[in-house]
């Protein structure tokens, strides 16, 4: 039986590989040898973060009891129990989350480019 702490485990996890992700991507300097190298690991960063993103929904769904925020954050929890304790739910709130990171990740990249504005 997965517990509160299992969750909150999973998610400072994911949180940590992200913005590792993000950084690593910060960081890379351009035109080097490296450059290819240092995506790759960004985006391996990026998908091992959306996998344990994905465990931890699933640790969330076996909780019996899912008021996983403090009683003064009680909207939280009746937010988190409202979108991800349906699996259908979850997966359309984790797409569309997605879909945006992803339109905003080219339109920043274009606009770095020169090409958008």
């Amino acid at each position: 039986m997965k517990t509160k702490k299992d969750f909150w485990r999973l998610a400072g996890l994911s949180y940590a590989l992200i913005f590792s992700g993000i950084l690593l991507l910060y960081f890379t300097e351009e035109n080097t040898e490296f450059e290819i190298f240092m995506l790759v690991g960004v985006v391996f960063l990026e998908v091992m973060g959306l996998i344990v993103v994905f465990k931890a929904l699933k640790v969330f769904r076996s909780l019996e009891d899912k008021s996983v925020y403090p009683k003064q954050l009680n909207f939280l929890n009746k937010i988190a129990v409202k979108l991800y304790s349906d699996k259908k739910k979850s997966n359309l709130v984790i797409g569309i989350a997605i879909f945006v990171g992803l339109l905003v990740g080219a339109l920043s990249a274009l606009y770095k480019e020169g090409v958008l504005f």
